[in-house]
């Protein structure tokens, strides 16, 4: 479907035709299995204060028009309260549509025993969408296309709820609704509904060498259901966790990817994620790549257990 969508804009963008094509997109990531606050506003990381990101995506590198997408997100967890505040900014471009989403996030944990726990999360977003009207080229300027309300930009609200069970840092299963609001509305919105089931089983090792984990997301987005599977491999070295990452992504779409993740200075961590689709344009494009930083303060007592000590 989105496929579909980018053509369609490619085609308008680059060739002047007057397509009647929805403006509805879907940004991906194959960091959320590294940050899963940007698929859930309930997934709390109980090991510290505040938990920050900043990533860039280029999707179909070398596909004109392709989506390019930066975001960045924040939370603020109160141990004291069992309360998680944060922030989520989107900007996703796509062909000639410009496309960005605020959001804010509050998160309460319930703590089950001294090793699980139980976060409620819910969010409210400020979406907004724009053509960059120079991309556009249209025959006529008083073409009735051009004063059309998808050319004039749209401004709209949504919102997004989840839940999240952690039981000794091991084992984390979630579901999350984001854009439920969409679901409501039957004229066109900006973006789709969405929801995720997932589940991840991660290993402790006593002597702190590796981990491994394993995780699945059952991914819908309105009319279209994807299942993603992840391996990951952990090096722990000098009591620093997750000096070094290696994971392999597969996708029910056709797609494959890896994902390295290196901790250069202190808890600064560097991530590169490469995925290639093996269907429909992958005879045009190089793939996808993206690049995160991600950085935690202040380490908290919450959730530790006997690996930690």
């Amino acid at each position: 479907m989105r496929a579909l969508n980018i053509l369609g804009m490619c085609l308008l963008a680059a060739g002047g035709v007057p397509l009647a094509v929805q403006g509805q997109i879907n940004p991906a990531t194959a960091f959320y299995w590294e940050n899963p606050f940007y698929i859930n506003p309930a997934s709390v990381n109980l090991d510290y204060a505040a938990y920050f990101t900043l990533a860039a995506r280029k999707q179909w590198t070398s596909f004109p028009g392709s989506p390019s997408t930066l975001n960045t997100t924040g939370a603020f967890y109160a141990e004291e309260y069992r309360t998680q505040i944060g922030y989520k900014i989107v900007s996703d471009r796509i062909g000639y549509l410009n496309t960005t989403d605020i959001s804010l996030a509050y998160a309460y944990t319930a703590k089950l025993s001294w090793n699980s726990f139980l976060n409620l999360g819910v969010s409210g977003a400020f979406q907004s969408q724009s053509v960059d009207r120079s991309k556009v080229e249209l025959g006529d300027v008083s073409d009735p296309v051009a004063g059309n309300a998808f050319f004039k930009g749209t401004k709209e609200w949504n919102a997004g709820i989840g839940i999240e069970y952690v039981y000794d840092k091991k084992l984390t299963v979630g579901i999350s609704g984001r854009n439920f609001l969409s679901f409501l509305k039957k004229e066109p919105h900006i973006w789709g509904g969405t929801n995720y089931l997932y589940g991840r089983y991660r290993t402790r090792s006593v002597e702190r060498s590796f981990d491994l984990e394993v995780g699945f997301c059952v991914h819908q987005y309105e009319d279209d259901t994807q299942v993603e599977g992840m391996l990951t491999w952990y090096l722990n070295r000098d009591r620093r966790e997750e000096l070094l990452q290696l994971s392999l992504l597969g996708r029910s779409t056709g797609e494959a990817g890896f994902l390295v993740g290196v901790k250069l200075v202190s808890d600064l961590k560097f991530l590169l994620a490469f995925d290639y689709n093996f269907h429909g344009v992958s005879g045009n494009t190089f793939g996808t790549f993206e690049l995160m930083v991600s950085y935690p303060l202040h380490k908290s007592s919450t959730c530790r257990s006997e690996w930690d000590l």
